[in-house]
C-alpha cells in the first residue's frame, strides 16, 4: 500500500528529516536516523550509494574524507570505517530497523558514478529482501533512472528531484512516473502546485531560506524537508 502524502488526505504538511537529522547528528549516521525518528519526523531522508561488491549503504559524498571513492571499495573495507565517529550504515539494516519502528524513509539514490541502473537494481533487491517497498520513496535526480524504475516496478513510490522550474511540471512528471516532486523555494509558481495536485502528484518543499514566508498558509505544500524536525515544526506552527 502506497504512503499517503497529499495534504488533502493527511490534513497537514508532513515533515521530512534531511539526511537522517543532520541538524542534530552526523549526516546519514545511525544516530541521525534514530534521532529523526525520535523527534517525530514523518519521513526520514537518507542518501544511498553502493560498494564495489554491490552492497548498498548510506553516504552522501561519493568520496571518503581521505579521497578514496566509495564505489571502489569492498563492503568489508567500508564497514570498518568511521566518519565523525559513526560507522556507515548498511541499507538492509536500516530498512529492517524502519520496518520494526514504523518509520518511513526517503531514499536518495546516488547514481552518478555507477553503471547506469545498477545501484537502483540493488536497492530494489534490498527492498524485496526486507519487505520494505511500502515504507519507502525512491528519490532521483536522474530522471531516466526514475522512469525505468517505475516502468519495471510500478508499486514503488518515486520522487523527482528538480533543479529549476519546468515548462510543464504535471505533463513531464506524469510521463516519467513520478509520484512526488521536490521543489526548491523560489523556483516555482502557485499554478505549478495546482497543476501537480491536479494529476495526483505530491509536492515537497526544500531549501527554504525565507522564514517569513506564508507559503504553508497560502499553498498546499504536502511535505516540508528540513535538517531539524524540531525547527520544521516551529516554522509550520508560525504559519
Amino acid at each position: 500500500m502506497a504512503l499517503d502524502l497529499l495534504k488533502s488526505v493527511t490534513g497537514r504538511t508532513l515533515i521530512e528529516s534531511h539526511r537522517g537529522s543532520v541538524g542534530h547528528a552526523p549526516e546519514n549516521s545511525w544516530t541521525a536516523i534514530k534521532t529523526g525518528h525520535q523527534l517525530g519526523a514523518d519521513l526520514i531522508e537518507i542518501d544511498v550509494q553502493m560498494s564495489q561488491d554491490l552492497v548498498p549503504f548510506l553516504r552522501h559524498n561519493y568520496q571518503l574524507p581521505d579521497g578514496r571513492w566509495c564505489n571502489k571499495l569492498q563492503w568489508n573495507e567500508l564497514e570498518n570505517i568511521a566518519i565523525d565517529g559513526e560507522p556507515l550504515p548498511k541499507l538492509d539494516d536500516v530498512l529492517v530497523w524502519a520496518r520494526e519502528t514504523g518509520s518511513n524513509l526517503s531514499l536518495d539514490i546516488k547514481t552518478t558514478f555507477d553503471t547506469e541502473g545498477k545501484l537502483t537494481q540493488e536497492v530494489v533487491k534490498s527492498l524485496e529482501r526486507t519487505n520494505s517497498k511500502d515504507i519507502v520513496i525512491l528519490l532521483f535526480v536522474d530522471h531516466n533512472e526514475l522512469f525505468h524504475l517505475k516502468k519495471a516496478h510500478p508499486d514503488i513510490m518515486t520522487r523527482a528531484l528538480l533543479r529549476g522550474r519546468l515548462f510543464n511540471y504535471a505533463e513531464y512528471l506524469k510521463a516519467i512516473g513520478a509520484d512526488c516532486a521536490s521543489l526548491s523555494y523560489g523556483m516555482f509558481r502557485p499554478v505549478d502546485i495546482e497543476n501537480l495536485h491536479g494529476v495526483g502528484i505530491s509536492v515537497v518543499l526544500g531549501d527554504l531560506w525565507n522564514l517569513k514566508t506564508d507559503l504553508f498558509n497560502t499553498l498546499e505544500i504536502d511535505i516540508f524537508t528540513h535538517d531539524d524536525p524540531i525547527e520544521a515544526r516551529k516554522i509550520l506552527k508560525k504559519q
